[in-house]
């Protein structure tokens, strides 16, 4: 049986500490937000593939699979299905295409309270923020510390 859930995330630049978000105008409203990139995936797919391809979808690049991690993943009891989170390291900062619908802009996690967001999108942009942090750290220990760690 297919299982449905929503895979999303965001691209993020190591160098700058940046993260793209898209801003989402609500067409019956005219009123928009910042989110993270989103969409659902298709039978048979899992959560990784989908996340690839949703992005490819959106932003037009082909994210390399080892540059794709995990952030968390819950049960979301408004659309009564599973959520996973990811984010992408890119080395480059591209401007994207905006549309009537749509914008993309880069943005540091210090900046994201000012932002208009919804609740959950604000929520899996701090823990990808702690996600990344631990990465970071665990990634200079190993530099300082290579012997201790690697045993």
């Amino acid at each position: 049986m297919h299982k449905t859930f929503y895979a999303s995330g965001f691209l993020y630049r190591p160098k700058s500490a940046q993260i793209l978000l898209q801003q989402v105008v609500n067409k019956l409203s005219g009123s928009s937000s910042w989110s993270i990139v989103c969409g659902i995936n298709k039978k048979e797919e899992r959560a990784h593939s989908a996340f690839q391809r949703i992005i490819y979808e959106v932003l037009k690049i082909k994210l390399k699979s080892d540059l794709i991690y995990p952030v968390y993943d819950y049960f979301h009891n408004g659309d009564n299905m599973l959520h996973y989170v990811f984010y992408a390291e890119v080395d480059e900062k591209q401007t994207f295409k905006t549309s009537k619908d749509s914008n993309f802009s880069w943005f540091a996690f210090k900046q994201i309270p000012k932002l208009v967001c919804n609740t959950q999108t604000k929520q899996d942009i701090v823990v990808a923020d702690r996600v990344i942090k631990l990465k970071i750290r665990e990634t200079q220990a190993k530099n300082v510390y290579p012997k201790e760690i690697n045993q």
